[in-house]
């Protein structure tokens, strides 16, 4: 079969790479994959526009007061920045957890959306949501993924490869969410338009008048859109972002505790420890000898 097979190339390529559980990015374009043993703890995460595809093992994921979970052969998509809490849930040594995880091409989605005149789907807006996952995005899954072994191929089949994947998101059940946000007028394309300020420049104490000019929507209609769509509220959003970045900084980049800290825009690194343990349980100086431990 397609998924016991893809199944094993991605745990042998991950014991190749001696990679533990934390993600991995593959040589393939925006490709990783995660392995994991064990069930996880709730942890801290900022996820940008994705798509993550469950092979083995089942995860949990929570936006707001929503949460959703969902196992082999099922798939999450996620259409804005958002910071989320998640876990790992169904994993054993025996059965690993297994996902693979694609960075969704926002651009290559309007062209593709355009191209082939896909009507806009206006439903309740959210960030998030789980499906089931057809063959053909498998499939096509399973093509990216061993191009790994063949980069001769890559400059040539990835694009071609990438093309039709988000051209099965855009159609698929849970597509809705990509297909706003290709139309700028839609609210999910404007909350993103904002989101994208926030992230561009951490240090500013940006106003929520600024924010809802940028999303083309007053300060009450922003508020409301943006809670319904991310979960959180403008000024709670930030307040989560800035410590899921800097760790992602400190664990995935291996940066310096003070470098990670200027760089999402703390002035005083005792307010960074103390948010920092506030989300993640443990300092920051913690985390980053723990992950240089590993790595």
């Amino acid at each position: 079969m397609v998924l016991d097979q893809l199944i094993a190339d991605v745990l042998a390529y991950a014991d190749g790479c001696g990679v533990g559980d934390e993600p991995l990015v593959t040589p393939v374009a925006e490709l990783s994959l995660k392995r994991c043993q064990a069930p996880t703890p709730i942890e801290h995460a900022v996820h940008q526009p994705e798509f993550c595809l469950v092979l083995q093992g089942a995860k949990q994921v929570i936006s707001g007061q929503d949460s959703l979970s969902f196992g082999r052969m099922e798939s999450l998509i996620v259409s804005l920045d958002l910071p989320m809490l998640s876990r790992i849930t169904v994993a054993s040594p025996a059965k690993p957890y297994v996902a693979l995880a694609l960075a969704i091409d926002v651009a290559l989605l309007q062209a593709l959306a355009q191209e082939i005149g896909l009507a806009r789907l206006l439903r309740t807006g959210c960030a998030a949501m789980t499906s089931s996952t057809p063959d053909p995005i498998l499939d096509a899954m399973r093509r990216l993924f061993d191009l790994i072994k063949r980069p001769e191929a890559a400059p040539v089949l990835q694009p071609l490869i990438l093309r039709e994947i988000h051209n099965w998101l855009l159609t698929s059940s849970h597509g809705h969410l990509l297909r706003d946000l290709t139309h700028a007028d839609c609210h999910a394309a404007r909350i993103a338009r904002a989101i994208a300020l926030i992230r561009r420049d951490y240090a500013s104490l940006l106003r929520i008048s600024a924010l809802a000019g940028v999303a083309g929507m007053s300060v009450s209609a922003f508020h409301g859109h943006f809670r319904q769509i991310t979960g959180t509220t403008p000024l709670q959003f930030p307040k989560q972002l800035k410590p899921a970045e800097a760790r992602r900084l400190l664990v995935a980049e291996r940066r310096s505790v003070a470098s990670a800290a200027f760089e999402v825009g703390y002035e005083s690194p005792t307010q960074f420890s103390r948010e920092y343990g506030r989300q993640f349980g443990a300092s920051p100086r913690q985390d980053l000898a723990r992950s240089r431990a590993l790595g």
